[in-house]
C-alpha cells in the first residue's frame, strides 16, 4: 500500500518537477482540476490570491507572490491527502479564521498514521520557511530512494508495518472504510475549488511547535485554532465577508 503512495507521490513530484526546471510556476496546484501552468493566472490581472485556501502556502495567503517554493508547500498538503485519504481541514470551515490559523502554523491532522520517513517529507514541504522547502527534483529523488527502502531497508518495512496495524484499529473503530478509501463528513463551508482568497491583516507564518515533533502530530483543529489570540487581529463581519468562486 505505501509502496504505491510513493509511486503516486513520486510521479507528482515528477511532473512539478518539469514545471519547475523550466523557471515556470503551477500556482494553483491541489487535488483537483488544477489549472494549467501555462494559462496566465487570474491573480496576474487582479492582484489578488487565487486558488484553494488548504493548498495554498501562507507566505501567498499574505500577499505574496506564488513562487516554486509555495508550490513545494501545495506538493505537502496533496501528500498528505494522499497518505491519509483525507483531504486537508474536511471537517472545519475555509474561512479566514483557518487563514489564520494557518500562519500561525496550523496544518492538517489526522489520527490516521503516516510513517515517519514519509512524514518528515511532507513537513519540511510546509515549513512557513519557504528558503527550507525542498526543491522539486530533490522531491522526486527522496521518493523515488524511500520507495526502493519501503522494498528492501527494514526500518522503512518496520515504519510501514506499524503504520498499518495502528490504522487498521483506527479505521476499525473510528471512520468507516470500505477497505479503499475512508469515509468522512465534510464541513458545508469547506471549499476544494478555487477563488478569490482575500484577507486582510493575516499574522507573519511561523511553524508551530507540534509540526517539529518526531511524531505522526500532524495538528489538531481546535486545540490549535484555540490557542491563537484573535484579539489584536481584524478578522471584520463574517455577515458581511464575501468571496467570489470560479
Amino acid at each position: 500500500m505505501w509502496k504505491d503512495k510513493l509511486d503516486t507521490l513520486e510521479r507528482i513530484a515528477k511532473g512539478l518537477y518539469s514545471i519547475h526546471k523550466n523557471g515556470l510556476v503551477h500556482r494553483d496546484f491541489h487535488c483537483g482540476l488544477c489549472r494549467p501552468a501555462n494559462v496566465k493566472s487570474f491573480q496576474d490581472e487582479c492582484k489578488q490570491v487565487y486558488g484553494v485556501l488548504p493548498y495554498v502556502a501562507p507566505e501567498v495567503l499574505r500577499g505574496k507572490e506564488y513562487t516554486q517554493e509555495s508550490d513545494i508547500y501545495a506538493f505537502g498538503i496533496i501528500a498528505y491527502e494522499v497518505c491519509t485519504g483525507l483531504p486537508p481541514y474536511h471537517d472545519i470551515a475555509h474561512d479566514k479564521i483557518l487563514a489564520i490559523s494557518i500562519c500561525q502554523g496550523l496544518r492538517p491532522k489526522s489520527n490516521y498514521k503516516i510513517p515517519q520517513l514519509i512524514l518528515d517529507i511532507i513537513k519540511q514541504c510546509w515549513d512557513a520557511d519557504p528558503l527550507k522547502r525542498p526543491k522539486a527534483e530533490e522531491l522526486h529523488d527522496l521518493l523515488g530512494d524511500l520507495e526502493d527502502d519501503f522494498i528492501n531497508d527494514n526500518e522503512a518495512k518496520k515504519q510501514a508495518e506499524e503504520a498499518d496495524k495502528i490504522n487498521e484499529k483506527f479505521t476499525s473503530t473510528s471512520l468507516p472504510y470500505n477497505g479503499t478509501t475512508l469515509s468522512y463528513t465534510t464541513n458545508p463551508q469547506a471549499v476544494y475549488t478555487s477563488r478569490i482568497l482575500d484577507f486582510k491583516n493575516l499574522p507573519e507564518p511561523k511553524n508551530a511547535v507540534d509540526n517539529k515533533d518526531d511524531d505522526n502530530s500532524i495538528g489538531g483543529y481546535s486545540e490549535s485554532i484555540e490557542a491563537i489570540d484573535f484579539t489584536n487581529l481584524n478578522l471584520g463581519s463574517r455577515t458581511n465577508q464575501k468571496y467570489e468562486e470560479f
